[in-house]
């Protein structure tokens, strides 16, 4: 019995990865969210770009009364955030439910559980007009389970420039914390170039539109390299050139 209950619910959550197709991304980079009124967990009104806070911001699309679902994702970036850091300094996260009946008492205890800081990680939601605004903006498609009554829905994360453009999509249950550092890199970059480190690491991986995650980009590292490679090679003849001619000079 315990056997059939993981196979249904892995079905479940295959149905959940897979029974929506993901936004073509191409339609949607670049393109600038409406600045839309919510509420937060205390009740208070508050526009999305006050959240924004002139660095990226990651939007995690969930519902409060999800039974497992919205969870697994919430702990994946958790976990990944929490390994990466730079949260509240370099990025803002919220959790935006897009479930109407959804109330400020059911946004505190989910804030609550997932011990978010309510400052730097907030539990956000809107009114039906402004919910279908955002989420038409993004691409984010979900549709009601009336069987089940849940919401069926991809899992993924939006990241803002600090400017409140789409800079990247981050799919699945469980993020990495590669792909949200670089998808963050990335946003920030609209607002200031990155440093040089920061730079040269993003440079290292492109992103797949197909597989929908960074992967290294040996090409430009073994091109990058061979470039090094040559100048050291040229600096070493230079330098021993100059150091002979020296020593010539001076036993002259």
């Amino acid at each position: 019995m315990i056997r059939l209950l993981y196979i249904f619910g892995g079905v479940i959550m295959w149905l959940g990865l897979t029974g929506f197709k993901f936004p073509e991304e191409k339609n949607f980079l670049g393109k600038k969210v409406p600045d839309i009124s919510m509420f937060d967990a205390s009740g208070h009104p508050i526009q999305l770009y006050s959240l924004l806070r002139n660095k990226p911001l990651l939007i995690i699309p969930i519902y409060t009364k999800c039974p497992s679902y919205c969870g697994l994702v919430i702990n994946g970036t958790r976990n990944a955030i929490s390994r990466l850091g730079g949260l509240g300094e370099d990025y803002n996260v919220i959790s935006f439910s897009f479930d109407t009946t959804d109330t400020t008492t059911d946004l505190y205890n989910y804030q609550k559980r997932w011990e978010m800081d309510n400052d730097h990680w907030k539990t956000i939601s809107a009114d039906k007009k402004n919910i279908d605004l955002l989420l038409t903006t993004i691409g984010f498609e979900y549709e009601k389970d009336t069987v089940f009554r849940q919401f069926n829905h991809p899992a993924m994360i939006v990241v803002l420039t600090p400017e409140g453009r789409i800079s990247r999509y981050v799919f699945g249950i469980n993020p990495s914390k590669r792909d949200i550092k670089l998808a963050v890199i990335g946003a920030q970059a609209e607002k200031s170039a990155p440093g040089l480190f920061a730079g040269i690491y993003l440079r290292c991986f492109g992103y797949d539109p197909l597989l929908k995650m960074y992967k290294v980009d040996w090409r430009f590292i073994i091109s990058t390299s061979a470039g090094f490679f040559m100048i050291f090679i040229m600096t070493t003849i230079f330098i021993k050139t100059f150091i002979l001619t020296k020593t010539a000079h001076d036993q002259d």
